[in-house]
């Protein structure tokens, strides 16, 4: 244990030289997922464990705040599935720091407060550590440390009533193991749509093109998590129908909040939008 300890002073002292030389990237009126990996450490072992949460975050005179899309919290395999998110950002986004109620798949439930330090940015990506407890209702408690990738959502503001944004199904997103589904891959991640979290203003309409073999088609409703494993289950908000290949689809976004839209046959295939005032569309800065 002693070494752990060790190496967290070291990586301390690494990340208090990298945050003076980082801009912050957390901040109000956004939409992030946040994907972080690292260790859960209970009085008995040392786990793995990881997070995947969405959410949104509304910043006042006098406050911010953040509203939860999906969260999970994995901890040596057992799937705690976040509600009641709440948070605060501090230090212009250097900063942050959360609390939200955790819920395995048996109905225990716990507690969770943790608090993120930025260390790194891009202009839409940033790197925090985590540091967060997990205390369980018989007071029994797990440390939670993270290094996370915070990802903000692509902004698409609109101009006009009529501004249209089109997003593709890529060729091959039904079969990614497909050669000619691969040649399309950019980074080191699978790409099955040509976006897939944005934000738009209400009355925004969507465009959905099938540029693949197969049909697809795409409803609304909302994640779950089994063992890092995600599937969906639908709400009956939105509902495209067949979109067959070289087909079409479009739906006007009203509503202000979040949309997760996924395939019912292709579950690999899901997209977050988020509809927030255009007047508080914040279009990001060139870095540095």
């Amino acid at each position: 244990m002693k070494y752990v300890v060790i190496l967290a002073l070291i990586l301390g002292l690494v990340f208090a030289v990298s945050i003076d030389s980082a801009e912050a990237q957390l901040a109000g009126n956004k939409a992030f997922i946040l994907s972080g990996n690292g260790f859960a450490v209970s009085s008995s072992k040392i786990s793995d464990s990881s997070a995947e949460i969405t959410f949104s975050t509304t910043q006042t005179k006098t406050k911010s705040e953040f509203t939860l899309q999906n969260g999970v919290i994995i901890v040596d395999q057992k799937d705690w599935n976040l509600s009641d998110f709440s948070g605060t950002i501090l230090q212009n986004g250097k900063l942050f720091k959360f609390n939200a109620k955790a819920t395995d798949s048996q109905g225990k439930q716990a507690i969770i407060s943790a608090v993120g330090k930025l260390v790194d940015k891009t202009s839409t990506d940033s790197i925090y550590t985590i540091n967060g407890v997990l205390t369980d209702s018989a007071k029994k408690t797990t440390k939670l440390v993270y290094t996370s990738k915070i990802s903000e959502f692509a902004v698409k503001p609109t101009t006009s009533k009529t501004s249209d944004i089109t997003i593709k199904i890529l060729k091959g997103a039904a079969n990614p193991q497909d050669t000619t589904y691969k040649t399309q891959i950019t980074g080191f991640s699978f790409k099955f749509l040509s976006e897939d979290r944005i934000t738009i203003a209400p009355g925004t309409t969507v465009t959905f093109v099938n540029e693949d073999d197969s049909s697809h088609s795409l409803e609304s409703g909302t994640a779950n998590y089994n063992s890092r494993k995600k599937f969906f289950t639908p709400d009956g908000k939105v509902s495209s129908g067949e979109i067959a290949p070289g087909e079409s689809w479009s739906n006007t976004f009203d509503d202000k909040g979040f949309f997760r839209l996924f395939d019912e046959k292709y579950q690999h295939i899901d997209i977050i939008i988020f509809v927030i005032d255009s007047s508080k569309i914040q279009t990001n800065k060139p870095v540095n």
